[in-house]
């Protein structure tokens, strides 16, 4: 990857946060704010730039790759809590960790 193309993600990235954080402030209730900030600002720059240098295919192959992550996170997010609750903090997380692995392989593997 070029350092022009790392700089300008960065870049977009960043400027995609400050407008979700903006529009977060206009969102009651405050704790939904923070689902608007961070990922799908980061997501949306890297793959602006990303079409801008590499083309369509490789921004389907970024977006699908981003797809099955955020079912997997989802997964985690929905193991965890029972988890953690029955076995600890430690190895709920270790638990929970493993499911998201199995369903981002999964995932992956349907993917390709």
């Amino acid at each position: 990857m070029k350092v022009a193309e790392i700089a300008l993600k960065a870049l977009a990235g960043g400027l995609f946060v400050l407008a979700f954080a903006a529009l977060a402030q206009t969102i009651a209730p405050k704790r939904f704010a923070g689902v608007f900030s961070a990922a799908p600002s980061v997501a949306l720059g890297s793959l602006l730039v990303t079409v801008a240098f590499s083309g369509r295919g490789d921004v389907a192959d970024a977006a699908g790759g981003m797809i099955v992550g955020a079912v997997a996170f989802t997964g985690y997010c929905l193991a965890a809590v029972p988890l953690i609750k029955r076995f600890g903090a430690g190895r709920g997380s270790a638990a929970a960790l493993a499911v998201w692995a199995a369903i981002a392989a999964a995932g992956y593997g349907v993917a390709r």
